[in-house]
């Protein structure tokens, strides 16, 4: 049977169906929507996740219909989002609600955690939720570190405020408490979930491998290649979105109230390298040397996604 064609409607009377009618349109304007500069194709397809022949394509419908320039050519080539185009300071602002529901949802969950007595050691983010493959039907998984003792009272005060968020931002939460003793038996899959998790507050109960993890980096060497690489990306996406470093700055205050006095001289010293412009940031976040080094075993950007696009608190 031939399948019946979409009925097409006047680009005058509904323009978004344009511009918005494909993942590639909307990925790629979401991500010029909230950069401060052009960006290269290459760097499109990073942040957007699409292969580059397809950003290609994107681009040149998109650029056909004005709502994103090309500047320069060949190598050189930096899209933007056009500064002319009636729709660009609604995009803007539709991407921008957007990332603020995230925000808002990310600072309710830390605000109930606070809530509880006592205050858990630890709540993340795990799952899809964490790695950024969730859909729209998929369950937030929030993990919570606490005793064996505290656990029955903990889970009972979080799940009240659980089902106000729920109804508060349309999703479901599956709130899974754990102590110190969960952690130790759970499986590699369920560790590996945990250690790529966005944390909201205290400190991951995994923050790296267990020996008997394969391929874990058991060599010192292997840990500092893994710390550069994260670096690395973390510089990118500090100099794609110098906001960043503002949640940063939030997570060192944070700590700091409750910090050992070895810690809390590491958070001193990054208060300070936060205060830089962004670009200093960036090259001591590249930096091989002793001190650099050091302060990137204990980093303030905790719980940024860097997947490719923009480093998000997730």
């Amino acid at each position: 049977m031939t399948r019946r064609a979409l009925t097409p409607l006047s680009y005058l009377d509904a323009p978004l169906d344009e511009l918005l009618g494909q993942v590639s349109h909307v990925r790629i304007l979401r991500v010029l929507s909230e950069s401060e500069h052009p960006l290269p194709p290459g760097e499109l397809a990073r942040a957007t996740r699409l292969n580059l022949s397809g950003v290609l394509r994107a681009i040149d419908r998109l650029t056909h219909l004005g709502i994103v320039r090309s500047l320069g050519a060949g190598g050189r080539r930096v899209i933007e989002l056009s500064p002319v185009h009636a729709f660009a300071p609604v995009l803007r602002a539709l991407f921008d609600a957007e990332r603020r529901q995230r925000r808002l949802l990310l600072d309710a969950l830390k605000a109930l955690i606070s809530t509880a007595t006592p205050t858990p050691r630890a709540a993340w983010i795990e799952g899809p939720h964490a790695s950024g493959e969730d859909s729209a039907h998929d369950a937030l998984r929030l993990g919570v570190l606490t005793t064996a003792r505290e656990r029955h009272a903990v889970a009972e005060q979080l799940s009240g405020g659980i089902r106000d968020l729920e109804r508060r931002f349309d999703l479901t939460v599956d709130l899974l408490v754990r102590t110190a003793a969960d952690v130790e038996t759970m499986t590699p899959e369920q560790q590996s979930a945990v250690r790529e998790a966005t944390l909201l507050y205290g400190v991951l109960p995994l923050a790296a491998p267990s020996p008997g993890d394969a391929p874990a980096a058991t060599t010192h060497a292997d840990l500092d290649t893994r710390s550069s690489a994260r670096a690395e990306r973390l510089a990118k996406a500090i100099t794609r979105d110098p906001r960043l470093i503002a949640d940063a700055q939030r997570w060192v205050q944070q700590r700091l109230q409750s910090a050992s006095v070895a810690e809390a001289h590491e958070l001193r010293e990054w208060e300070h390298i936060l205060t830089l412009p962004p670009h200093r940031i960036a090259a001591f976040l590249r930096d091989s040397g002793e001190r650099a080094t050091r302060l990137r075993q204990t980093t303030p950007f905790v719980g940024m996604k860097l997947g490719g696009g923009r480093g998000t608190h997730r």
